[in-house]
């Protein structure tokens, strides 16, 4: 006949324990079980074990020792014996177990202990296929990564060379062109110009992922390098009848923290589409401008770099999806304006890296306007220790 443990309530402790999901023993101070439910049995896979309210400890305890490996069932002494809170085990027949131990006390006295037992096998394995997958997906997209890079690399040195013998056929020095052959010329010019362009564009999209480079903060004046992007850009904008303005702040304002490189190819790329998408006697205005934190602290202070242009506008449908890879909003598609749709996600990544913002403002025919805000000390972690 067995007796009840002191200290704790039986029927109430049993009715407790069939309500929880997972399997529980109560075993109390004396080495005897208040209460089991039928998911711990279950789950331990204690078939012929008494667990009834009564019955000892001990016997439990060796028959969940005979489902463990040999190195954890010699730790597996007593269901009352000092082991750590909570852990995982792994039973012979393959299978994995969580388990967590919790003192039940009453004041300064100790009454006993409860076992909670959870069978996390499939849990375990959902878990490491994700993470197989996970490591096959990052595989695949560095090998992406690299063959575009290397491929971008190996179409623009024959495309410059037949840029290269565009631009001497088209001098007057090599002898005078015909009317058809001229158009020949400047059919060839604009296709390897394209090529060139979409090049230009998968290698600048991919060239850092493929290296595995990390990104490398420094201070930057943001004024220098939007003159020299203006300069560089504005002889292609000037041949397309595009004006191209730069406004900057005076005096000696502050540097940003910055990766310059990552900085300069989203620049690049908003420079790009805003004269690209321009027709001739439209404009391109780069203004920036220092600004101040938020009131409220939610926003740093920062840089707050604009660049607007009087083009052909981006349907309000598409304002969100042209930041995606490869995704190009109609209009630009239907006036065969060259592109893979890789500049505006160049500009999307590189301000997530600098812990940036970055808001369009467009109207279709009525042109657009791109606004990138950067905190002055870069993303968290990237200043000065």
């Amino acid at each position: 006949m067995t007796t009840e443990p002191r200290g704790l309530h039986a029927p109430f402790s049993a009715a407790v324990l069939r309500a929880i999901p997972m399997g529980a023993l109560l075993v109390g101070d004396d080495g005897r079980v208040v209460a089991a439910n039928p998911q711990f049995s279950e789950v331990c896979g204690l078939h012929g074990v008494d667990t009834a309210t009564g019955a000892p400890a001990d016997p439990i305890a060796d028959a969940v020792a005979r489902l463990l490996p040999e190195r954890d069932a010699a730790a597996l002494r007593s269901l009352r014996g000092q082991f750590v809170r909570k852990a995982e085990i792994r039973l012979r027949d393959g299978r994995t177990l969580r388990r967590s131990r919790q003192p039940i006390d009453a004041g300064e006295q100790h009454l006993g202990v409860l076992w909670l037992v959870e069978d996390v096998t499939e849990q375990r394995r959902y878990e490491a296929d994700l993470h197989r997958h996970i490591d096959t997906l990052g595989e695949l997209a560095r090998d992406r990564a690299e063959f575009a890079a290397r491929t971008s690399h190996e179409l623009r040195t024959p495309l410059a060379t037949v840029l290269t013998f565009c631009e001497l056929l088209s001098d007057p020095a090599t002898g005078a062109l015909g009317e058809v052959q001229r158009e020949y010329l400047d059919t060839i010019r604009r296709a390897a110009t394209r090529m060139q362009d979409m090049a230009d564009g998968l290698l600048h999209r991919y060239a850092e992922a493929a290296s595995g480079a990390p990104p490398s903060f420094a201070p930057l004046a943001p004024g220098p390098l939007l003159a020299r992007l203006v300069h560089d850009i504005t002889p292609w904008a000037t041949r397309d009848g595009v004006f191209v303005a730069l406004d900057l702040p005076g005096g000696e304002p502050p540097p940003l923290t910055a990766d310059a490189d990552q900085l300069e190819r989203a620049l690049t790329a908003l420079l790009d589409n805003a004269v690209k998408f321009t027709p001739a006697g439209g404009t391109v205005t780069v203004t920036a401008r220092p600004s101040e934190g938020s009131d409220d602290g939610d926003r740093p202070p920062g840089w707050r770099i604009t660049v607007a242009d009087s083009g052909i506008g981006i349907p309000k449908e598409f304002q969100e999806e042209v930041f995606t890879e490869f995704v190009r909003a109609p209009n630009a598609r239907r006036g065969a304006y060259p592109g893979t749709g890789l500049g505006l996600s160049v500009v999307r990544d590189a301000v997530r890296l600098h812990s940036g913002t970055v808001t369009v403002h467009s109207d279709e025919g009525h042109g657009t306007g791109v606004e990138v805000w950067l905190p002055l000390g870069g993303p968290p972690g990237s200043g000065p220790a």
